[in-house]
């Protein structure tokens, strides 16, 4: 953000001060709710503890990420007079439940604007909460440090050399939690299918989750498990990517806006997506990368396949595509000045409305 604008701060509802965090050596002021390792049950230490600081710190907007920090958001801003409270919504399905209905109702009254990371997320809010009126949900898309993944100086080849891989062999790969909704099991049915037409396709497999042993089962059960390599959690993801020579996203259900796609395109990685949430709006319905049904195992193949089999030229044309779209409307610069005009505007109306303001942020 513009620091000549905003004064930011960033509030945790849990951790321990003597953690290391990225924010804090960032040179951002960081501060906790609770030392607990899980909060699970409403806690009003944290709610006063919350508004207290609100109120000790003058802020002017609250920026309230997930369900949960909104429930304590939303009343704490009320108790500290907080001018413009936000509501951040990340994934779909998120007011599936009655309760969750019911809550929303509640605690949509206290909040000035909700904000999803997709227009698919701000359709479905808008589904599932009957009350709510269509212009207090804005969309504010996920972003990417662009350079990180665009400028890579290690090569393809070494990249490849790296993971113990052939400098010629046809690298696919995913980065994603092993949980019910990312689609791996559709993704190894796919590569056993791509690995009979394409014998030097190899499938990277980047992540830890509770369905990781089930996918190594299926890989051994299907007779590719040694083509499918399972490299657990990363911290040099740019690195990874430069590996692959097609990213795939084989989601099953609530992506929003996933952020991986968006460094896979920085990285000139030639994409498939499913048509779950943001993906769509990312990949332009198909224009920068291809898209194909959820759940079908023999479309990701024909799409993998295709992209195998695609011309060297069509593929760049493809990648640069794909990279403008992220460097114009994805990188970090131009959704923070996007994010600075919401504030702007939200700060404006409580002008308007004569609430109390005062010189933070």
């Amino acid at each position: 953000m513009d620091k000549n604008r905003f004064n930011v701060m960033f509030v945790f509802l849990r951790g321990d001060d003597g953690e290391k965090n990225s924010l804090r050596e960032a040179g951002y002021q960081v501060l906790y709710l609770s030392d607990a390792k899980r909060i699970s049950a409403f806690r009003f230490s944290v709610l006063f503890r919350l508004a207290k600081i609100l109120k000790e710190h003058k802020v002017d907007v609250l920026h309230c990420h997930a369900h949960k920090t909104t429930v304590y958001g939303a009343v704490a801003g009320a108790l500290a007079g907080t001018p413009v409270v936000l509501a951040h919504v990340h994934g779909l399905r998120r007011s599936r439940s009655v309760r969750r209905k019911l809550t929303n109702l509640l605690l949509f009254q206290k909040i000035d604007r909700i904000i999803g990371v997709a227009n698919s997320v701000k359709e479905d809010v808008l589904k599932n909460n009957w009350f709510l009126s269509a212009d207090k949900v804005s969309v504010l898309e996920n972003s990417v440090d662009y350079g990180r993944f665009a400028d890579v100086s290690i090569s393809k080849a070494d990249a490849k050399q790296k993971l113990g891989l052939p400098s010629d062999a046809f690298v696919l790969g995913t980065i994603a939690r092993f949980g019910p909704y990312k689609g791996h099991n559709f993704l190894v049915s796919a590569f056993k299918k791509v690995k009979s037409e394409v014998p030097s396709a190899q499938l990277l497999l980047v992540g830890e989750g509770p369905f990781k042993q089930d996918i190594q089962q299926q890989a051994a059960t299907a007779g590719i498990d040694q083509s499918v390599h399972f490299l657990g959690q990363r911290n040099d993801i740019p690195e990874l990517l430069r590996a692959m020579d097609v990213f795939v996203l084989p989601s099953i259900g609530s992506e929003g806006m996933p952020r991986v796609l968006l460094e896979a395109m920085a990285a000139g990685i030639p994409c498939i997506g499913t048509g779950i949430g943001g993906t769509p709006e990312v990949l332009c319905d198909g224009d920068v990368g291809y898209l194909v049904p959820a759940k079908d195992a023999d479309a990701l193949a024909e799409a993998m396949i295709t992209l195998a089999n695609t011309p060297e030229q069509e593929l760049k044309g493809l990648i640069e595509r794909a990279r403008a779209r992220i460097r114009t409307h994805f990188s970090h610069d131009v959704v923070a000045k996007k994010l600075g005009s919401m504030y702007q505007a939200e700060i404006g109306h409580c002008c308007r409305k004569d609430k109390r303001l005062t010189s933070g942020a």
